[in-house]
């Protein structure tokens, strides 16, 4: 078993990890909830039209003034209609169809053009941004847990095997977080508070991991040097039985 008790290094650095991850932890999710990976200004960059994330979009309809609402229509990817002929492609005025998704409201076509899947987003797209989501659903999990093992490492006493635990899982919780944003990024153009937050969540994460590593390092050496020191003799018998002390012997008498 390990004590912290005289290791206030130890103690401090994993604290701080805990802390970290918590920080970490809270970023991501409210990073993730946000409607604002993608945002999509006006003509004159005035007011915000397009919205969107890895769950939905949105966008603001024209009235019947011919006007841009200001009230923003939302709905979720998992509402949108999929065929083979639903992405529209134009080309030198050539119009192709190809295997995608469509937004059901058809008021939303006036955005075919924007760089955001708020009208419509091609298959595979769509099956990037189901990626997306459940890749930051694992990185958000693994952060949780790697935050309450932060915080047993600097705090409880576990055993020798279980300090690792936490750098293992914020391991992978970057891992998993990285690659939410490569993926997410061949289809959204990054320039939103959300995706800033969850980026902000990923790098907290990645300094969480350093000082959760580095507890784990200084505790297993502790525990391995305290291993050896109990295992050491107090004292060594005299082994009469050797040759030489034999031979020695021998020539004395």
């Amino acid at each position: 078993m390990v004590s912290r008790n005289n290791n206030s290094i130890s103690f401090a650095l994993g604290l701080t990890g805990g802390i970290l991850g918590f920080m970490s932890l809270v970023f991501t999710c409210i990073g993730v909830a946000l409607p604002t990976w993608y945002i999509g200004t006006s003509a004159d960059q005035t007011v915000i039209i397009t919205k969107a994330n890895l769950f939905s979009s949105c966008y603001a309809p024209y009235t019947s003034q011919g006007i841009i609402s200001s009230t923003l229509n939302c709905g979720s990817y998992n509402s949108y209609s999929c065929s083979t002929t639903s992405y529209q492609n134009s080309v030198l005025n050539i119009t192709s169809y190809s295997p995608g998704c469509t937004n059901p409201n058809s008021e939303a076509s006036i955005y075919l053009d924007f760089d955001a899947p708020i009208y419509q987003v091609s298959m595979t797209n769509y099956y990037n941004l189901r990626s997306a989501v459940i890749l930051s659903i694992i990185s958000i999990l693994f952060t949780l847990f790697s935050t309450i093992f932060g915080f047993l490492t600097g705090l409880i006493l576990l055993n020798i095997y279980l300090v690792f635990i936490a750098p293992i899982f914020a391991c992978i919780a970057l891992i998993f977080g990285i690659c939410t944003l490569v993926i997410a990024g061949s289809v959204l153009n990054y320039t939103g508070v959300g995706f800033i937050l969850f980026v902000v969540g990923i790098l907290l994460e990645s300094i969480s991991l350093v000082l959760l590593s580095i507890v784990a390092g200084r505790l297993n050496s502790v525990e391995a040097k305290n291993h050896t020191n109990d295992n050491e003799p107090m004292f060594i018998e005299r082994d009469d039985t050797s040759p030489d002390i034999q031979h020695e012997y021998t020539n004395r008498i």
